[in-house]
């Protein structure tokens, strides 16, 4: 973390909540508004928003145009996470606002996407409840899947997908991946395109950024029948990506094998109907939740301001 300067004239509105740490520093440099917070958060920011210079947020809580023309002194905005779609890019970048993400979480969501990918296969949730209900003294577990040696695909190879790919190497894995650039320093197969994709492979994994939540989902029945009643399907990136009606229908009916979920479309409510299937592993958005990595992200939002109110600009800013 960067020297511990400190800005009790720079006023900066909080759009999203943050670690209690990384709201402690922040009271402690700047004066915060935590507008989000508030019962109507736009109707807080249009009180305040013509001394706000920052604004701090994070990826499921962006930037949008109306925060924009509440904030007409705003400078910067530091998110903490690397998520973009809820962020109004155009807006942003019309008005010369600095926006400065995290970089430093794709280890994690990484070894997220592999732990899903093993607990479908080897049904370790399953298997759990399994010993805990005392089944086991009666009967066996139905047996599993072998990760080792399948083929897998990768939609989005960018710094998640690749660290996802460098994992599953390790399992002697036979590595696909669909993406606009065919990269030519990875040693993987490129297909043109995600139905492709699936058809080719045993498991999905969906790394890829996408749409705003409400545009038409880029995963749906297309996909899911083409995996297969032994396909499975991982997702790290975000629910809306993904027709979740169609994926509980395709995991009821075993079209799909099974499904392995960091995200959902209205987190953090999740379907009654998903959450009853035994063929599917849920965890609650917690693909970059380690003390570690938590610590490391919210630094990298702290230094960002520090550094951009002190005059040396943004560090890892993306427009």
């Amino acid at each position: 973390m960067t020297s511990a300067a400190s800005f009790p004239d720079v006023e900066l509105a909080l759009i999203g909540g943050q670690q209690p740490f990384v709201l402690e520093e922040l009271q402690s440099r700047f004066k915060i508004h935590s507008v989000y917070a508030e019962a109507n958060p736009f109707a807080a920011l249009e009180r305040i928003g013509g001394s706000i210079r920052g604004a701090v947020g994070h990826g499921m809580a962006g930037l949008t145009r109306r925060h924009i023309e509440l904030m007409p002194k705003l400078e910067i905005c530091a998110l903490n996470g690397v998520g973009l779609e809820t962020s109004d890019l155009p807006a942003i970048r019309e008005r010369g606002i600095k926006l400065t993400t995290t970089p430093v979480l794709f280890d994690d969501v990484a070894d997220l996407a592999v732990s899903l990918a093993l607990s479908c296969c080897r049904q370790i949730p399953l298997a759990d409840r399994f010993v805990r209900s005392q089944q086991w003294e009666n009967e066996r577990l139905p047996l599993g899947r072998k990760l080792t040696g399948t083929r897998v695909g990768i939609l989005g190879l960018g710094r998640i997908g690749i660290e996802v790919a460098r994992r599953l190497e390790a399992f002697k894995t036979q590595i696909f991946y669909a993406d606009p650039i065919k990269r030519e320093d990875v040693p993987y197969t490129h297909v043109t395109d995600a139905g492709t994709l699936a058809s080719t492979v045993d498991i999905f994994f969906l790394c890829a950024a996408g749409n705003p939540k409400g545009a038409p989902p880029m995963i749906g029945r297309t996909i899911f029948d083409a995996l297969g009643p032994r396909g499975i399907f991982i997702n790290i990136a975000r629910g809306w990506l993904v027709d979740e009606p169609e994926l509980i229908k395709a995991l009821q009916e075993k079209r799909l094998g099974a499904a392995g979920l960091d995200v959902f479309y209205d987190e953090p409510m999740v379907p009654p109907a998903l959450r009853a299937l035994d063929n599917v592993v849920l965890t609650p958005h917690i693909a970059s939740s380690t003390e570690e990595t938590m610590r490391a992200m919210g630094a990298c939002v702290i230094d960002n301001l520090v550094s951009w109110f002190s005059g040396r600009g943004a560090l890892t800013s993306v427009t």
